[in-house]
């Protein structure tokens, strides 16, 4: 079986520091969360930059996380790789799919939905050509 091809992928090594940890001693759910927004704003940097998408009126929002928690992350790990890409496009949404490792473990899956939306009324606008183009793989 072959793995899915990841589009628009982005990674990036990821520190655990003293204040991710919660009482149990592994990272707090909560900061896997802030590593998929760090992921998420370094990939439409990479790929769509915020500050002209924002000036065309068009603003990224997300719609749904899910996080499925393997393996704990301790802060002895010291460090992630974290990933993520664009895993398919509907007609104003994007489906992000992202992973977080330690050591070749994978500790934690992630999806995200989100929609392109008008800056002013908040309504759904298609994906902006640019990025779609960009991606050559699914739609919906």
């Amino acid at each position: 079986m072959t793995a899915e091809p990841r589009h628009l992928l982005v990674e990036v090594p990821i520190r655990v520091k003293t204040y991710d940890i919660d009482f149990v001693g592994h990272v707090n759910n909560i900061v896997y969360v802030r590593w998929l927004e760090d992921l998420r704003l370094l990939l439409l940097d990479t790929y769509f930059p915020i500050e002209p998408m924002r000036q065309s009126g068009i603003v990224p929002i997300i719609v749904n996380s899910h996080l499925d928690y393997h393996v704990g992350i301790k802060l002895a790990d010291h460090e992630v790789l974290g990933r993520m890409w664009i895993k398919k496009f509907g007609k104003a949404t994007f489906y992000l799919d992202a992973e977080f490792i330690v050591r070749g473990t994978l500790c934690c899956t992630a999806w995200q939905r989100g929609a392109f939306v008008d800056a002013k009324t908040l309504r759904p606008v298609r994906v902006p050509e640019g990025l779609a183009k960009q991606h050559p793989g699914p739609r919906e």
